[in-house]
């Protein structure tokens, strides 16, 4: 539905019809014109304004449909305790909303009931129909869908973590004959795949440090981003038998578990204080954001490191002197690695305010979005900027992997808007090429990490509840994880080792939440296996 101005007069028709030629012949069109729609969205500084990306002036040429973007930062936008009751938007963009909030927002009307909307989005129409699937983890309680989604399917998001460690201080080690007494290695052994037990890793890591492999105090014998969703600690913890990921809970033999209750979770986190306490893991792991991280990589400084490729942390002289270690060995030699719960279909990206007057109008521009094309371009930012190549080969867009001194993601952190796309396999088939460095990931995971997943793990899928399991979990959940977060980092990073007793008595004070979430989500997981046997 367009908004159509009536004028009273000829002449004031006349001046309209003027002052919108003016406009076309200055911009196009698309700069000057007036916003039908002004969409909220969440956007550090460092990341480029939506208003002058090339793909949002694409899809305003195409579509006739112009969007002012704004903007809170993460900060802001988690200060604002009503994001929908914000005065003049129409939309908000990269949401964050819980399931609750979209079921709250939904059933009192302040945001719009999307499948209500479908013969305006005819892209997204297909993708509900072709993937029941998808169409099922984006309801509510009341089989509305409130938000559009986020989908990439890689294969990547259940195995956040690949473990690389400094080749080039072994070989010094090597050379000045200073390898631990346990270690035994050549340099023939310093290649991807390379095999140790954790006592060993332990011991490298120490002589790192006191040999100051780095120079100047610089060096951080171990280091990841705590907590992160990729490049976190979790497979380190994993290596004392407990298939961990960042929420402690995950789907073992068919039953949702929380790792805080193992034995073993409790033993890897005496280790690690242990770890900590003598500087083998860097005391900024657990307080750094993943553009720190990155930033503090590129000198080579690292002597190990967590994340999913070595060319985002190291700048290009120091890539070389890193190789994969597979998953550290046991004492009795085996390997484990938990399944992280990333989801690669994300409900709430983006919402559609009642306010909005034009609803029809908005959706069929979002619809847009879930195009190949569009879809690539938004996730990786677009061809102008240079994300791709100009031309297809074989209809298919191809990745441009030279970004010059930039990193690959910090170039795609200040490009692309992410959000809401539609990226499946079907894509990669037939309209994208899958970025080079991705597909590396993949064939490292398939070679150095998924063989070695715990044996009964698997990721808690995207799981439906009823609107009191909902409340329930709204009551039980942030408090639990708040305080789980609390005694983890206290125990891993504080001055005094954790006891026995301040484990027990920290579950026994949240047994009730403890207990209440693992109930909620194992009905949900029944009928989520009953429905999709």
């Amino acid at each position: 539905m367009k908004k159509i101005i009536i004028g009273v007069t000829s002449a004031i028709l006349w001046v309209v019809c003027v002052t919108l030629f003016v406009a076309f012949a200055m911009g196009g069109g698309g700069a000057n014109a007036e916003h039908q729609f002004t969409v909220l969205t969440v956007k550090e500084d460092a990341v480029k304004d939506y208003n002058t990306m090339p793909v949002f002036r694409e899809l305003e040429q195409e579509t006739g449909i112009d969007v002012n973007w704004i903007y809170n930062t993460s900060a802001q936008y988690s200060n604002n305790t009503d994001p929908v009751g914000t005065k003049g938007i129409d939309a908000i963009y990269h949401t964050g909303f819980s399931n609750l909030k979209l079921y709250d927002y939904g059933r009192r009307g302040r945001i719009v009931a999307i499948d209500e909307y479908l013969d305006s989005m005819p892209n997204f129409s297909r993708i509900l129909t072709a993937r029941p699937d998808i169409a099922e983890a984006l309801k509510s309680p009341d089989g509305h869908i409130y938000s559009l989604p986020r989908v990439e399917e890689m294969g990547l998001k259940a195995y956040p973590n690949i473990l690389y460690i400094n080749k080039a201080w072994i070989e010094r080690l090597i050379d000045e004959n200073k390898l631990p007494e346990n270690v035994s290695l050549s340099k023939e052994d310093l290649r991807d795949g390379l095999d140790l037990y954790r006592s060993e890793f332990e011991a490298l890591l120490e002589q790192f440090k006191s040999q100051d492999m780095a120079g100047g105090g610089k060096t951080v014998p171990l280091t990841f981003v705590s907590g992160n969703w990729q490049g976190n600690e979790s497979d380190l913890i994993a290596s004392f038998g407990v298939p961990e990921n960042r929420e402690h809970k995950t789907v073992l033999n068919g039953k949702i578990t929380f790792t805080i209750e193992d034995e073993k979770w409790f033993n890897a986190i005496t280790e690690m204080h242990d770890w900590c306490s003598r500087g083998l893991i860097s005391s900024s792991s657990f307080d750094q954001d993943e553009s720190q991280f990155l930033a503090h990589g590129q000198d080579g400084r690292y002597g190990a490191f967590y994340w999913w490729e070595k060319d985002t942390v190291l700048a290009k002289e120091y890539r070389d002197d890193y190789i994969i270690v597979l998953p550290l060995k046991d004492d009795d030699g085996n390997r484990y690695v938990g399944v992280s719960n990333e989801q690669e279909v994300e409900k709430g990206e983006c919402v559609i305010l009642d306010a909005c007057e034009d609803k029809e109008g908005l959706l069929s521009y979002f619809d847009k979005f879930f195009e190949p094309d569009y879809s690539a371009q938004l996730n990786y930012g677009s061809i102008k900027s240079g994300a791709f190549l100009p031309n297809k080969e074989n209809g298919k867009l191809i990745p441009n992997d030279d970004h010059g001194e930039q990193s690959a993601d910090d170039f795609r952190m200040r490009n692309a808007p992410y959000g809401v796309v539609y990226l499946t396999q079907e894509t990669w088939n037939d309209s994208v090429q899958m970025e080079s460095r991705a597909q590396l990931r993949l064939d490292n995971l398939n070679n150095y990490v998924k063989p070695y997943v715990f044996e009964g793990v698997t990721s808690i899928p995207n799981l439906n509840y009823t609107q009191q399991e909902l409340l329930d979990l709204n009551t039980h959940e942030f408090s639990l994880s708040n305080n789980i977060a609390s005694w983890y980092t206290q125990a891993v990073i504080g001055n005094t080792a954790p006891t026995r007793d301040s484990w027990q008595s920290m579950l026994s004070v949240n047994r009730n939440s403890i207990d209440a979430v693992l109930r909620i989500n194992q009905a949900a997981y029944d009928r989520y296996v009953e429905a999709t046997a």
